[in-house]
């Protein structure tokens, strides 16, 4: 009898869904996104009460009793300017009673905001902001809000991880993330929806995790068949990120794509980081990777060629322009004709893929294990402050 007891034990625990088990993880109380950099004045509204702060030690600086619309902040050589008042301190937090109530052009901000000049002089305005009220303002511009559920749900957590992988690799720093399609693209209030926001408090706490560690959950929009190696583009070297095949993705609108560039506009986007070519009479593709993706191309001119990366020419000529590294060109009348598949860098979440098995019904969990295999799907709880 107790042997029996033993193995419902065993085998309860093996069929414990993934999303059940928890992890300690440490995990900020909030998190820090640029909402604006390297600007020489800002203007910015606030509703309601709010206080001025120094970043460092908290000390109250200003107490405003009621709303500021609009405010101009500028900065010089010694401190910053908030409207009239001028503090000779290089960083500043503005704090409101109520939240969301800051907003700078257009958007509008939960949590509070952190100025600061920076080396340059220049302005950058750091939102600090709670985890899963920052997400509800970026799902909305990750993924459609009128997709199904459970692949919206999947990109809750891809994200969710994604932001707390990037504030642990930059807690040292002012901010973990940008607004922007360098981190992940952050609207604010004005981004969130009723649906996305549903999704990221379903599965609140979930994370995505390899070997007891957060992994980089990265995603894109289409794959174009089969997802990218990360090592092939950064330091990033884990089974989870390795690649896989993709037959989910192939109605994507951005399945294949073409694009037209003039041989002088590569040359001037080349130029202008480093790379000297003097004409282009083609453009050769090199080596691929086994995902299809090219390794590198040599940019044939008249009197001398050039070897780039596949990676840094997206980069430099533009990756909205050129939507992936899966591409065949051909150079005619100084026109260089793209073609190719995909849209994104093509490592982890393909997010037309994850839409194709969601419409299958396919659950967040499945839908996860298929594009990070080997990585476990956990929920996390706050380490303890000593």
């Amino acid at each position: 009898m107790k042997r029996s007891f033993k193995l419902i034990i065993i085998f309860a625990v093996i069929l414990m869904p993934l999303s059940a088990m928890s992890a300690t993880i440490e995990v900020p109380d909030s998190i820090r996104v640029v909402v604006a950099d390297d600007m020489p004045t800002l203007e910015l509204s606030v509703r309601g009460r709010f206080r001025v702060v120094t970043v460092e030690t908290r000390e109250l600086l200003q107490e405003v009793k009621k709303s500021v619309f609009p405010i101009k902040v500028s900065s010089d050589a010694y401190g910053i300017n908030l409207g009239k008042d001028y503090f000779k301190i290089h960083a500043i937090e503005i704090m409101p009673e109520r939240e969301p109530a800051i907003s700078i052009g257009k958007r509008l901000y939960r949590g509070s905001l952190l100025i600061m000049r920076t080396k340059e002089g220049s302005l950058r305005a750091i939102n600090i902001v709670g985890l899963d009220d920052y997400l509800k303002g970026v799902l909305y511009h990750e993924i459609s809000h009128r997709w199904p559920m459970e692949s919206i749900k999947a990109q809750a957590i891809a994200s969710r991880t994604f932001a707390l992988y990037q504030a642990q690799q930059n807690r040292t720093k002012d901010y973990y993330l940008k607004a922007d399609i360098s981190s992940q693209v952050y609207g604010g209030v004005y981004g969130e929806r009723y649906r996305t926001n549903k999704a990221v408090d379903q599965p609140r706490g979930e994370v995505l995790t390899y070997r007891g560690k957060l992994l980089p959950a990265f995603f894109h929009a289409t794959c174009g068949g089969k997802t990218e190696n990360a090592a092939r583009l950064w330091n990033v070297n884990l089974r989870p990120l390795k690649g896989t095949k993709c037959p989910f993705c192939k109605h994507s609108p951005h399945f294949y794509w073409s694009r037209s560039i003039s041989v002088s506009d590569i040359i001037e986007r080349l130029k202008k980081n480093g790379y000297e070519v003097s004409d282009i009479i083609s453009i050769d593709t090199g080596r691929r990777d086994p995902s299809g993706r090219l390794i590198d191309l040599t940019l044939v001119g008249k009197k001398d060629s050039v070897e780039i990366s596949a990676k840094h020419f997206r980069h430099f000529v533009g990756s909205d322009a050129i939507r992936s590294a899966d591409f065949v060109v051909s150079v005619k009348g100084g026109i260089a004709n793209f073609s190719g598949k995909g849209w994104g860098h093509g490592v982890g979440l393909c997010q037309w893929g994850a839409f194709t098995m969601g419409r299958e019904g396919e659950a967040a969990e499945e839908i996860l294990r298929h594009y990070y295999p080997g990585s476990k799907l956990v929920k996390f709880r706050q380490a303890e402050t000593p």
